[in-house]
């Protein structure tokens, strides 16, 4: 009776043991995964789409090696626009390398633009066809990069691919979404400072094109003009000049004229320029009457 009750406490020791080490070799795993120091598990399936050979070596330790391979398919499928077999090939690359940005966002671009474009202007498929096809593989694209956030969290390649697919005015812009991302951006630990006050700017310019946004753009676009003479662009400036207008920002709390712009000849180059790409939805208050103003004043 005695043995059997030590065999029983070995038994539990053993289990517990073994639960214990199991505990932390999964939590050292995770910490390894989260570092980048190792590459997370393949997920279920994949290891069938691979082959019996290309599974052996992915899980050899050639992940990276059958990766690139799965790229180079999908660039064959490119080739054939066959966007189907396209975005399996980038469903395994990524999978396999799921901590390398350049699949995810190489994988997103083919799909919301270059597959989207193209059956946009297929001509055997119906105008309503078209769209339905456009909107689905812009969506796809979106998907994908999120699936990618979602593994790489704090990867602000991806968050900033996101935030420019919803800015964009030739696909089916979304400027909430847009201004998420590029906050998302902002907010991740990965970016370099050089790229910060650019990302800055960007979503500034996004949140001049949203009315809902208006104040909140002027704040920001007003910090960046006093904080860097590098900031002052004319762009940044003529936005800034309309955004006063449209808010009726006047006074002491609005910057002059002659504290945006270096010149009246500046101003009406500068102004005609931001004038002409009006289509961008850049806010466009008073900036006709300033131009036919100074254009007066310039052959007098």
């Amino acid at each position: 009776m005695r043995s059997f009750f030590q065999i029983v406490v070995i038994l539990i020791s053993l289990a517990a043991f073994g639960l214990a080490k199991l505990k932390f070799e999964t939590s050292l795993s995770e910490s390894m995964v989260a570092q980048k120091l190792i590459q997370p598990p393949i997920k279920r399936g994949t290891s069938l789409k691979l082959g019996q050979t290309g599974a052996a070596v992915a899980l050899g330790g050639l992940r990276s090696l059958i990766a690139s391979i799965w790229s180079l398919k999908a660039y064959n499928h490119f080739e054939e626009l066959d966007w189907i077999k396209l975005e399996e090939s980038y469903e395994i690359a990524t999978t396999l390398q799921p901590q390398s940005t350049i699949y995810w966002k190489t994988a997103a671009w083919h799909l919301h633009t270059n597959a989207s474009v193209y059956y946009n202007e297929n001509a055997d498929l119906s105008p309503m066809r078209r769209g339905q096809m456009r909107s689905k593989y812009i969506q796809k694209g979106s998907t994908l990069l999120e699936t990618g956030i979602t593994e790489n969290p704090d990867d602000w390649i991806l968050h900033l691919e996101l935030a420019r697919l919803w800015s964009d005015s030739y696909k089916k812009p979304n400027l909430p979404k847009s201004i998420r991302h590029y906050k998302d951006a902002l907010a991740c630990e990965s970016l370099p400072q050089f790229e910060r006050a650019k990302l800055k700017r960007f979503l500034f310019y996004t949140m001049t094109r949203s009315s809902e946004h208006s104040q909140e753009a002027y704040d920001m676009g007003l910090a960046l003009y006093r904080k860097s003479p590098r900031n002052r662009t004319p762009n940044l400036t003529c936005c800034i000049f309309a955004l006063q207008n449209a808010l009726e920002i006047t006074g002491q709390k609005a910057l002059t004229e002659s504290e945006l712009f270096p010149d009246h000849a500046s101003q009406l180059k500068w102004l005609q320029n931001y004038w002409d790409h009006r289509k961008n939805d850049y806010p466009m208050h008073g900036v006709r009457a300033a131009i036919n103003k100074l254009t007066v004043n310039a052959s007098s």
